[in-house]
């Protein structure tokens, strides 16, 4: 019996990239500061990296499905040249009434079922807390990433809270083999 894989489900806008709202455009892909840094130390620490990501510019007709399929090629790309391999990009481009939404979690079965993934080893990363909703149906833990580090936890103890997603980053890879955070 083979091993099943762990994965870091990665929010994209606002994890990853810089959040100016309903992003495709190519030329304005910003990466946030320490993101290439952190996806490589997941990624020689054995995680898969996937992204989960919700794309409602797609039925807002702000973008086309075109467009945010080549955003997506070039953002690869770009991290591909750091060495970074994103083993997938899972997108919901609905507005409502899907299953694929976050907080749904369709996307993240959807992967799990796709490259076999462990989620009790597994970590969900994002910026806003629809993003971890893995995390309370699934022993998932996530990291939710804010600047206000003062605000109250979250209700779920398998979610904590972190500047951005180095340090999330490094604590995952400082905690592996542990038990808990």
């Amino acid at each position: 019996m083979r091993n099943k894989r762990t994965a870091i489900f990665l929010d994209r806008d606002g994890t990853i990239n810089v959040d100016y709202g309903y992003v495709y455009q190519k030329n304005q892909l910003q990466f946030i500061e320490g993101v290439i840094e952190g996806l490589k130390m997941l990624q020689d620490a054995g995680y898969l990296l996937i992204i989960v990501t919700n794309q409602s510019g797609i039925a807002r007709g702000y973008y086309t499905l075109n467009e945010m399929n080549d955003f997506h090629e070039y953002m690869v790309r770009q991290l591909n040249e750091s060495g970074i391999n994103i083993s997938k990009i899972y997108y919901c481009p609905h507005l409502e009434g899907c299953d694929c939404r976050k907080p749904k979690l369709e996307l993240f079965y959807r992967a799990q079922r796709e490259f076999d993934i462990d989620f009790e080893s597994s970590y969900a990363i994002g910026d806003k807390i629809r993003d971890l909703a893995l995390c309370d149906k699934e022993n998932v833990k996530g990291f939710l990433l804010t600047e206000d580090m003062e605000e109250k936890q979250n209700s779920s103890s398998k979610i904590s809270k972190c500047k951005n997603l180095l340090e999330a980053a490094k604590i995952i890879v400082n905690s592996r083999g542990k038990n808990d955070l």
